[in-house]
C-alpha cells in the first residue's frame, strides 16, 4: 500500500519510498506492486483502526494475578526483559535449553526467533500449524518435484486457459490473487474449475464447481489420474523422460473408476469426467491448492496426488501452467526454505517428534524442522520426551490449535509464557508477560512470497504508539541479557534486515527505494539445468525426476506411492455405505475456514470489522436448517463424537451447500472480560481432535471432515448477545 502523511509525502507499503514520517491521512493500494496491483482487502483498509485501537497493548504488561485472571501491571521494558532473561536461564539451568520453546508465524517476525533458538541451543520451534498448513504442502511438493509447485504462486495467470482452484478460497484469504483470476476469466477467457464443499464466491463464479465430500480429495485426485491415463490425456514422452513410478501409479489408480470416485466424493460422474477432460486437454492449465487439502486427514498423499495431475500433462514450468520459481537469493526464515541452513544436526538430533516423524522433524526433516504440535503439548503436560517449561509466542494457540481444553491445560503448566502481540488475545490472557509489537504501518520489513521469485519492501510510515518496540529487537535483547549475544550474527532489527539482503549486495535502504526485487526466471528450467545446484538437467529430487514413487518415503519405510484413505471420522466406509457412527452424527462438519475480515483472530475486536461479521457463524443450506428446526440467526449447539465438549454458533444460510455438510468458520472467540470462556464457548478447535495418527508421515489434522450433530439452543442466546 501507499500512504499519504500530513506532509503529503508517500511512505510505507509494499513498494513505497523511504520518505519522512508523519501522521497518516490515508492510504491506497500500490498499483505498481507486481502481485497485488493495487488491491486492498478490508483488513488492509482497517490498518489505521488496528494501529489506533483503544484496546491495543502499547506498554509491557506483567501478570499480577493468577494465570488467566486478566490482572496486569504496567512495567518498564528493562524490568520485563531482565526478568524474562533470568527466568529463561533458570529453566535452562534446571531442564536444559530444549525446555525453551518459541512459536511464530508470518507475517509477524520469524527470523529473529530462528536466531534466538540457534543461539541458546534449543530445537523446540513450536509451529502450531506444522501439521495442517503450509508445511504439508511444501513437504508434498518437495517429495514429488523437489520444490514448491502447486501453491498459489501465480503471477501471469492470463496465460492460463484452465485454472483449477482446489481447496483454495481466494476471495476470503488472498483477494489480490482472486482479482487476478477474475481478470484472467474476463479479459483472456480463462475457465475455472473449483473443488470445494462450500459454495464460495470462486465456486459460484466457476465454469465447473465440484462440490466434494469433505476429506475425499485424495479419491478425487486418484480418480482424475485414472481418467487421464485411461483416455490417453497425458504426455507419454514427458512421463517416460522425466518421471519415475508411472507404472505403479497406473496400477493403483485403476481401482478408482469413475463410478467409484463419484460414489466416494459425492460428485456427479459427468462433472468429474468433464473437469478432468478440460484440465488435461487444454493448451495450458494449472492446479493450485492450499489449506483446504491439508486439513482433510491423509494430507501428504492427497497433496502429492494433486501434484501428479499437472505433472502428467507434461507442461510443467511452461507459461500458463504450474511453474517452479526459484526463491530470491536472500537469507530466508526457516518457514519459507526447504530445509534448515547450517550445520545444525547436533541441536536437532533429539527434537521432539524426530523419532516418529523423521521427515517432519529433526536433522532429516525435508522442510524446516518442526515438532508435531500434539507432541509439544504432551511434553508440556508430561515432560516426555523432555520437559517444555517456557513458551515465547507471537501467535494465539489457545484459539488456533486443536483440542482447546487440552491446550489450555498445557499452557497453564508452563513456568513462563511470554506473548508478543498487539492485543490481549486468549493466549495472551494466560501469559506472564504481554510485550507490545509494532503494527505493519510502524515497521520496516522484507515481505516474502511463498513459491515466488520475488520479495518486496514494506517501509515504515509512522512512529510506533506508546512504548511499542520492534519484535526482533526485543528477542535479540533477551538473548543478550541471557548471555548469548555473541552467538547472534546481528544485534538489531535494522542489522537483521541488511543481513538478510546481503547476498544480493544491497541494504534495506536501497531495497526500499527499489520497492520489489524479482529474481531471474525462465521456463523449462528442469531441462536446462537451472533447477539443480549441480547444473545438471532434472528436478531437485533424489532421482532427478518427478517422483510418483518417492525415494525418500521409501527410505524411511513409508509407502512410496500415495494411498487413498477414507477420513478417520467418516459418514461412509470404503464401499460408500453408511457407518454406524453416522446414524448418531449425521452431518459432516468443516472447520478451519477463514473470513476476509480477520487474519487468524487479528481484527476480531475491531468495531469496523466486527460490524461486517459480528458473530461466529455456522453455515448450512436452508434445507439442512429446516430439517433441524432452525432459521437463520438461531443459535445451534454442535457436538462431535471425539469429545464431550460442545460449542454454539449462529446459523447462517448458504444456498448450495450439500444438505449433509455444515461449516463452522475457524478461529473465533468472543472478545470480552473472560477471553478463555469466550474461546471455549464458540471456538471450533474445542471440537477438533489433536492427534498424531491422522497422517502417517507428519501427523495430520481432520479439521475439515468431522462427523457432528446439531440442536437448537435457547438458553445461551441471551448470554452471548449480552457480550
Amino acid at each position: 500500500m501507499l500512504v499519504e502523511t500530513e506532509d503529503s509525502s508517500e511512505a510505507g507499503g509494499e513498494a513505497g519510498s523511504n520518505s519522512p514520517l508523519g501522521k497518516i491521512k490515508k492510504f491506497i493500494g500500490d498499483r505498481k506492486h507486481p502481485l497485488s496491483q493495487g488491491y486492498l482487502c478490508v483488513k488492509g483498509k482497517a490498518s489505521l483502526d488496528m494501529m489506533e485501537a483503544e484496546d491495543r497493548v502499547i506498554y509491557p504488561q506483567r501478570r499480577v494475578g493468577e494465570r488467566g485472571s486478566g490482572q496486569w501491571e504496567r512495567v518498564s521494558w528493562d524490568e520485563a526483559l531482565q526478568d524474562i532473561a533470568e527466568r529463561m536461564n533458570a529453566i535452562i539451568d534446571e531442564h536444559g535449553a530444549r525446555a525453551i520453546a518459541v512459536q511464530a508465524l508470518p507475517p509477524k517476525e520469524y527470523y529473529a526467533y530462528d536466531l534466538f533458538l540457534e543461539a541458546i541451543g534449543s530445537p523446540t520451534f513450536f509451529k502450531h500449524d506444522a501439521h495442517n498448513c503450509f508445511t504439508p504442502q511444501l513437504m508434498s511438493d518437495v517429495l514429488t518435484f523437489g520444490m514448491l509447485t502447486t501453491y498459489i504462486n501465480f503471477k501471469n495467470v492470463e496465460d492460463c486457459e484452465t485454472i483449477v482452484l482446489w481447496g483454495v478460497n481466494l476471495t476470503e484469504t488472498n483477494g489480490s490473487k482472486a482479482v487476478r483470476v477474475r481478470d484472467a476469466k474476463r479479459k483472456h477467457g480463462a475457465k475455472t474449475i473449483v473443488v470445494d464443499p462450500r459454495p464460495t464466491r470462486s465456486a459460484r463464479e466457476a465454469n465447473l464447481w465440484l462440490r466434494i465430500r469433505p476429506g475425499t480429495d485424495d479419491a478425487l485426485a486418484m480418480g482424475m489420474i485414472n481418467l487421464m491415463i485411461e483416455n490417453g490425456w497425458y504426455d507419454e514422452q514427458f512421463v517416460k523422460d522425466w518421471t519415475i513410478g508411472f507404472d505403479e501409479l497406473k496400477a493403483r489408480a485403476a481401482d478408482y473408476t469413475l463410478e467409484r470416485t463419484s460414489k466416494t466424493t459425492w460428485i456427479p460422474a459427468a462433472d468429474i469426467l468433464e473437469a478432468t477432460r478440460l484440465f488435461a486437454t487444454s493448451k495450458s492449465s494449472a492446479l493450485y491448492t492450499f489449506i483446504g487439502a491439508t486439513m482433510g486427514g491423509n494430507s501428504i498423499s492427497t497433496l502429492r496426488l494433486m501434484g501428479f495431475l499437472p505433472a502428467l500433462t507434461g507442461r510443467l514450468d511452461q507459461a500458463g501452467n504450474n511453474c517452479i520459481h526459484k526463491p530470491v537469493n536472500i537469507r530466508m526464515p526457516s518457514y519459507y526454505r526447504p530445509g534448515a541452513e547450517g550445520d545444525d544436526d547436533e541441536r536437532l538430533a533429539d527434537q521432539i517428534s524426530a523419532d516418529k516423524f523423521p521427515l517432519l522433524s529433526g536433522p532429516t526433516a525435508l522442510t524446516a524442522p518442526y515438532p508435531n504440535p500434539s507432541h509439544v503439548i504432551d511434553a508440556m503436560l508430561t515432560g516426555e520426551p523432555y520437559p517444555v517449561k517456557a513458551l515465547w509466542t507471537d501467535c494465539n494457540p489457545m484459539v488456533g490449535l486443536e483440542d482447546s481444553y487440552k491446550v489450555l491445560e498445557a499452557l497453564k503448566t508452563l513456568d513462563l509464557l511470554v506473548v508478543s502481540d498487539m492485543f490481549e488475545s486468549p493466549t495472551a490472557h494466560l501469559a506472564d508477560y504481554i510485550l507490545p509489537v509494532t503494527n505493519h504501518l510502524e515497521s520496516n520489513a522484507i515481505t516474502e512470497y511463498s513459491g515466488l521469485n520475488m520479495v518486496s519492501a514494506r517501509v515504515k510510515c509512522t512512529e510506533p504508539r506508546g512504548e511499542v518496540r520492534e519484535e526482533a529487537d526485543v528477542v535479540m535483547e533477551v538473548a543478550r541479557r541471557m548471555g548469548y549475544g555473541d552467538k547472534l550474527p546481528v544485534q538489531s532489527y535494522q542489522e537483521l534486515l541488511d543481513y538478510r539482503l546481503a547476498p544480493l549486495g544491497i541494504t534495506f535502504e536501497e531495497f526500499a527505494e527499489m520497492g520489489s526485487f524479482i529474481g531471474p526466471d525462465e521456463r523449462g528450467k528442469y531441462a536446462t539445468g537451472k533447477l539443480r545446484p549441480d547444473g545438471e538437467p532434472g528436478f531437485m529430487t533424489p532421482s532427478g525426476k518427478i517422483e510418483f514413487t518417492s525415494k525418500q518415503l521409501e527410505k524411511y519405510g513409508y509407502d512410496p506411492l500415495p494411498l487413498v484413505q477414507e477420513p478417520m471420522f467418516s459418514p461412509q466406509d470404503g464401499n460408500g455405505d453408511p457407518t454406524a457412527l453416522s446414524e448418531d452424527y449425521s452431518l459432516v462438519l468443516v472447520t478451519g475456514t477463514r473470513a476476509v475480515e480477520f487474519y487468524s483472530t487479528l481484527g476480531i475486536s475491531i468495531p469496523r470489522l466486527r460490524k461486517r461479521r459480528p458473530w461466529p457463524g455456522l453455515e448450512m443450506s436452508p434445507e439442512t436448517a429446516e430439517e433441524f428446526g432452525l432459521v437463520e440467526g438461531d443459535w445451534a449447539k454442535i457436538e462431535v463424537p471425539t469429545t464431550e465438549n460442545s460449542i454454539v454458533r449462529q446459523v447462517a444460510f448458504i444456498p448450495g451447500m450439500h444438505p449433509r455438510v455444515i461449516n463452522a468458520e475457524g478461529l473465533w472467540y468472543m472478545p470480552g472480560e473472560d477471553l478463555i470462556e469466550g474461546t471455549l464457548k464458540v471456538g471450533a478447535n474445542v471440537l477438533t481432535p489433536l492427534r498424531d495418527d491422522i497422517d502417517p508421515i507428519m501427523g495430520g489434522s481432520t479439521a475439515r471432515c468431522l462427523l457432528c450433530r446439531i440442536t437448537k439452543v435457547e438458553d445461551q442466546v441471551t448470554a452471548i448477545a449480552a457480550e
